[in-house]
């Protein structure tokens, strides 16, 4: 049956309207996808299609609102970082596993002014690690202009992979939840060429989950504040400046008595990146530097023909170099150098 260019028209303004009706407006039964509808041309009558198009639209845009990201990506900015969205969890520190690191000089007796945290019996130490980080905040409060408010959890593990005369055991993981709160600094300040980008309040636990006299854990509030500069359009310049507080313990219980004297009283963070290909970071805190280079490893042409497609994984490259790579070694100085992957999740 052939239909005249009157009714087509009428037929494709009515299936336009009906896309921008609420899913409430249904009458139908079934739901239908766009290629059952189109093999309805010609066998049934054109309200039934009609009502066929107008189901398959509501339930893909039904489908498109509920829709709702895993991971949100570090790297795309400070102030997309701390914006809420809909991702479930979004980048906070670097995520990487460096499947080889070594160290100049293992701590097989961890020391600590306090008594009952002194290691007495030294343990059997590679100076070979597998360096673990895993790194992710999620959005719990969202105050409009007031700001937003966010749980973090960092984890840092130091896997002694190769050392499978002593079964392969973990030699220290350090655990660090946190509180934010982010702000906007224009909200605050007034609107400014000279305030900051970002401005977050935050108080963070920090530990390594182990029994005296291998126990080590502190306590902190902290202030951090940040600016990022763009520079013709493909690269970012950011840097972060983290000052804090720690929170008192008494004497006979603080694992660390003197661990401000090694981590200092707050940390300055740079990042450099070009076109989201590659990023460098550095951390300097205390008495301690760290160096991280990341690129996507398609980047380079050997693995980029074993693998062609593109991948959300980066070749990772870290040189540390002071105190407190972890917690167990606050106070022990030592240089390190790791190669592994890094997850940008971008």
């Amino acid at each position: 049956m052939m239909r005249s260019p009157a009714t087509l028209r009428c037929a494709y303004l009515c299936v336009t309207l009906f896309t921008l009706l609420p899913p409430s407006f249904s009458h139908g039964t079934e739901v239908n996808d766009l290629q059952s509808c189109a093999e309805l041309q010609g066998k049934a009558t054109p309200e039934r299609e009609l009502e066929c198009y107008r189901q398959a639209s509501s339930t893909q845009k039904s489908g498109a609102q509920s829709s709702k990201p895993l991971l949100s990506a570090r790297g795309t900015g400070l102030e997309k970082e701390w914006t809420p969205s809909d991702a479930t969890l979004v980048s906070h520190k670097l995520n990487y596993t460096l499947i080889y690191s070594k160290t100049s000089q293992t701590n097989a007796l961890p020391y600590s002014p306090n008594p009952r945290n002194q290691v007495l019996t030294a343990l059997p130490q590679d100076d070979r690690d597998m360096k673990i980080q895993f790194s992710m905040k999620h959005n719990i409060g969202d105050f409009d202009r007031l700001g937003s408010l966010w749980v973090g959890y960092t984890l840092l593990s130091f896997w002694q992979f190769y050392d499978e005369a002593h079964s392969r055991p973990f030699r220290e993981n350090n655990y660090e939840p946190e509180l934010i709160y982010s702000t906007y600094p224009d909200v605050l300040f007034g609107k400014s060429r000279f305030n900051p980008d970002i401005l977050n309040f935050g108080v963070v636990h920090q530990s390594n989950g182990q029994a005296e006299p291998r126990s080590r854990s502190w306590n902190r509030f902290y202030v951090q504040t940040g600016i990022e500069k763009n520079y013709a359009g493909d690269k970012k310049f950011i840097a972060l400046l983290r000052v804090w507080k720690r929170i008192a313990e008494s004497p006979s219980n603080d694992d660390n008595l003197d661990i401000t004297q090694y981590l200092g009283h707050g940390e300055v963070e740079l990042r450099y990146s070009q076109n989201k290909n590659w990023e460098a970071t550095l951390v300097l805190k205390g008495r301690s530097a760290q160096l991280d280079l990341s690129a996507p490893w398609t980047a380079y042409r050997l693995l980029a023909l074993v693998a062609p497609s593109e991948h959300n994984t980066n070749i990772h490259l870290q040189y540390f170099s002071g105190y407190g790579e972890s917690l167990i070694d606050y106070n022990h100085r030592h240089k390190t150098w790791g190669l592994g992957v890094s997850f940008p999740f971008e």
